[in-house]
């Protein structure tokens, strides 16, 4: 149903619209990439010399041999039983469903765990037959190894007074695909007393990537991880660290929980000190950091340039800068002087193709983002719209090309060592304040507060592709940690609805919780994490609008986000 066929909120509505919507919203825009782990992914047994199987309620790790009769019964005894495997000769060590509680184990090399069979040599699906490794609220579940991968795991529970409660991966890069991490919690160091803030406390809540590890993490979900004191509540990277982050979500996960000295930015993800790698096609929802830290999406600071590409940042909030993504240069600096400005070569970040919508920080004045402390940064097709507190520039060299941000911005104060900055081809609704910066405008939709130019007038060009209706129930289902939600009318058919930001409420002009839909058919919209604690299920639903420029506008304005590849840079 189109938004603006729709009624206001609590009026009559009438079946007939459906039908006109869908030819509407028929627009290609199905993702290639699907976030989250798959129920089912499959394993390419031939690849490896050697199976062993595991099986908590028929295994035996005296009498076991690994075989589909005799298989082990935890996961400890088949990694010793691998031995030490060359390349050309892994292991894989299938794993059936069931809640192992076990000592801290390492990965190995050349050795890879699958999860979520059914029994030895049964069906698989990481859902009807999770695998489950059990941190207990007391250990760390893993350590990461080179050369290995686990695949379909549910990592609960891991509690840590230390980095990386679920996975520590010190120096190694292992494979990480459709597992999920529940529960997981680092505890803030003790003593806890630093004479300055913004100290390195105990990072990574449920995964720590450290000193140039560079592991590979894709199709996993991240629910309700957190830190006492530390970034990241889902996921750090530090010294140096490239971790190669595609295609997960991270839902409601929380850094901060007992923080007095402000050590806890990221609520959900943390790049820090010459970390790199890549984020991308990832879904970052509803987390946040608490008491005055940075960032309840996604931080990154200290030099750190990991690519952001076509990530969906929604419903994050911050305490105190930030609600979706924070970008910094210099670190906090108390007692020693900051460090030279480096060379494009060895720092620029690149976000590319985000939707930032419904993130929020505590004053209200940089939602989507903030972008300071000496920062160079490439923005290209971003779209930000509906956040409370827009595109926050700050001290940072800044090179702004073809995004729509749709509502207020402002870039402030400059320093003599950055070099100028470029914004050409965005439309622009704001500023909301004067332009301070030493900025070149040009070929930009702009307001006349824009200097430059000469800039074509601010007028909405987007194709009304949103979508209004009514909520008949709610539920949440513990397995997939997803809410489903049931509209009164069907959906129009033919339409992907997967990755649009969605707003609940029992009055849409006054507010209401923005979340990030996961799967839409029929009467059911399913969306990733959980609400906030309501007391009824919110009466409304609406599917924000793409903000796609309608067919005659110049190709070279405003963003066209593109899902499932790389956008590429047409200047």
């Amino acid at each position: 149903m189109n938004s603006s066929l729709l009624p206001a909120p609590g009026r009559a509505v009438f079946r007939g619209w459906w039908a006109v919507a869908a030819l509407i919203l028929a627009v290609p825009t199905r993702a290639a990439v699907s976030p989250g782990p798959a129920a089912q992914p499959a394993v390419n047994l031939s690849d490896y010399r050697v199976v062993l199987h595991v099986d908590q309620a028929r295994g035996d790790d005296i009498k076991g041999d690994g075989s589909l009769k005799r298989p082990y019964a935890g996961v400890v005894a088949a990694l010793e039983a691998a031995g030490r495997p060359e390349a050309g000769a892994r292991v894989a060590v299938l794993v059936s469903a069931g809640r192992y509680r076990q000592p801290t184990f390492a990965l190995k090399s050349h050795v890879d765990l699958f999860g979520g069979y059914a029994s030895p040599g049964g069906s698989r699906d990481l859902y009807r037959h999770a695998t489950v490794l059990d941190g207990e609220g007391r250990q760390r579940i893993a350590f990461g190894a080179d050369h290995a991968r686990i695949d379909g795991f549910h990592f609960v529970d891991g509690q840590v007074r230390g980095k990386g409660a679920a996975l520590l991966c010190d120096g190694t890069s292992p494979t990480v695909t459709h597992c999920v991490f529940v529960g997981n919690r680092t505890l803030i160091p003790l003593p806890w007393n630093p004479p300055l803030l913004h100290e390195t406390a105990h990072d990574g809540g449920a995964v720590m990537a450290l000193n140039g590890a560079a592991p590979r993490i894709e199709h996993c979900l991240f629910y309700s991880n957190t830190t006492e004191c530390g970034r990241g509540a889902a996921l750090a990277a530090d010294r140096g660290a490239r971790p190669q982050v595609v295609a997960n979500v991270f839902a409601n996960n929380r850094a901060g929980l007992d923080d007095p000295m402000r050590s806890s930015d990221g609520g959900a993800v943390s790049f820090f000190d010459g970390s790199g790698g890549v984020f991308e096609d990832n879904v970052v929802v509803a987390n946040e950091s608490l008491t005055r830290n940075d960032a309840g999406g996604v931080f990154v600071a200290l030099w750190s340039a990991p690519a952001i590409r076509r990530n969906v940042i929604v419903a994050n909030e911050s305490g105190d800068d930030a609600g979706g993504l924070f970008l910094g240069g210099q670190e906090h600096r108390y007692d020693a002087p900051l460090d030279p400005y480096p060379p494009a070569d060895r720092f620029e970040i690149l976000v590319e193709g985000n939707l930032f919508v419904g993130n929020a920080n505590g004053s209200r004045n940089s939602g989507a983002m903030r972008v300071t402390m000496e920062s160079r940064a490439r923005f290209l097709d971003n779209v930000i719209a509906e956040n409370a507190g827009g595109f926050y520039l700050q001290r940072s060299e800044i090179v702004a090309e073809r995004n729509t941000v749709w509502q207020e911005w402002r870039f402030v104060e400059d320093k003599a060592t950055l070099g100028p900055s470029r914004f050409t081809g965005n439309i622009l609704k704001g500023p909301a304040d004067a332009v301070e910066a030493r900025v070149t405008f040009s070929g930009n939709m702009a307001g006349p507060g824009v200097p430059g130019g000469p800039h074509r007038p601010v007028e909405d060009v987007f194709l009304a592709d949103g979508l209004r209706g009514g909520l008949s129930d709610l539920r949440f289902d513990p397995a997939t940690r997803t809410t489903v939600l049931t509209a009164k009318e069907p959906l129009p058919a033919g339409v992907d609805f997967a990755g649009r930001a969605v707003k609940l409420a029992d009055n849409l002009a006054k507010g209401g919780q923005w979340r990030v839909i996961a799967r839409a058919s029929g009467t059911e919209i399913v969306i990733w994490g959980r609400l906030d604690a309501v007391t009824k299920a919110p009466a409304f639903f609406e599917i924000l609008r793409t903000f796609t420029p309608k067919p005659d506008v110049p190709a070279g304005l405003g963003a066209r986000r593109k899902q499932g590849a790389p956008t590429t840079s047409r200047t």
